[in-house]
């Protein structure tokens, strides 16, 4: 369920609504780093530090355009309809105008590459903002921040002059060169286009593993806050002199539901939350309840990768005390 992400280093710092336990020293960061490093091995390190390289490389790219005007805002044409529906005024533009669909990497991908001065470009996607999905699983346990991870939609556009709709695509007509486009109590419009990108990304699948829809998925912004929100409820809940021990045992059970690489890193991160961090605010009686279980359809975890790693990640979450549960579903 959890998709493909890796680590890159960050500030710790989640507890209960209200209470923020963080370091800004450098050296708090990269300790949270290493015993990353030490749970899942190096094998995350490379790949990490070239994703955030570029991607911090390409926000001094962005901020290059700050300063420079909007583009202007979208009018319909007048008396104009298609289909039952008024289509947006494109007889202002002399350049081909390039239609995005989707904010997501490969959406930000051709942003980055387009020459600014070829096309009129328009985003269109229900989100306006761009996430940097390898830190979700940071996320969810603070080790980064929600904010460190996004970046404005139209922002990124700008450095092609570029205008966002904050809309969803719901038909394309592809013989009249249309999008359809909605935004939920606002009416549909039809949005021209010379040249179409679709890049409005994927739905997470279950595999046929029944009982999955009612689990935490780590996809969007959305999910990794309820996701940290719920674990520390969890512990909260877990405090009051009311709840007998039996639940407070599958309260503090967390459960990962694959063993790829987002799946075990987010299972390295709650980890390290309960054993660096937590440690300092619940009593031991409570941190002895914890449990943490990774479910593997295959004979072993990042079997995408070599199986040395595998094998090492392993023996890692082994001397962690994470239980990994293989050829299961």
């Amino acid at each position: 369920m959890f998709r493909t992400g890796r680590a890159l280093l960050g500030r710790r710092g989640v507890l209960s609504a209200g209470v923020r336990h963080a370091s800004t020293t450098t050296g708090r960061a990269g300790g949270s780093y290493r015993r990353f490093g030490r749970t899942l091995g190096v094998w995350a390190a490379g790949s990490a530090a070239l994703a955030g390289a570029g991607y911090y490389a390409a926000r001094d790219e962005i901020e290059a355009f700050d300063s420079e005007e909007p583009a202007p805002e979208l009018r319909l044409a007048p008396g104009r309809q298609f289909r039952g529906y008024p289509v947006v005024d494109t007889t202002a533009s002399t350049r081909e105008r390039l239609v995005v669909l989707g904010s997501g990497w490969g959406a930000v991908a051709v942003l980055k590459t387009l020459d600014r001065d070829r096309y009129d470009v328009v985003v269109v996607s229900p989100d306006n903002y761009f996430i940097f999905t390898p830190l979700l699983p940071s996320a969810t346990v603070g080790t980064v921040e929600f904010r460190s991870v996004l970046e404005g939609i139209r922002r990124i556009t700008k450095r092609v002059r570029g205008a966002y709709i904050e809309a969803s695509a719901v038909d394309v007509d592809f013989d009249s060169k249309c999008v359809l486009i909605e935004k939920p109590g606002e009416g549909r419009v039809w949005l021209p286009y010379d040249r179409l990108v679709v890049g409005v990304g994927a739905q997470s699948i279950t595999h046929g593993a029944t009982g999955l829809e009612h689990c935490h998925k780590l996809k969007t912004i959305l999910d990794a806050r309820s996701m940290r929100q719920h674990i520390m409820a969890n512990f909260e809940k877990v405090m009051l002199p009311t709840t007998p021990d039996d639940e407070k045992r599958r309260l503090l059970t967390f459960v990962v539901c694959g063993g790829g690489p987002t799946g075990c890193e987010f299972a390295a991160e709650l980890h390290d939350l309960l054993t660096e961090d937590l440690k300092h605010y619940f009593p031991q009686s409570v941190r002895e309840m914890v449990r943490v279980v990774i479910i593997q359809s295959r004979d072993h975890i990042l079997n995408m990768m070599d199986s040395v790693i595998s094998e090492f990640a392993e023996r890692q979450f082994a001397r962690s005390n994470i239980t990994v549960v293989t050829n299961s579903r």
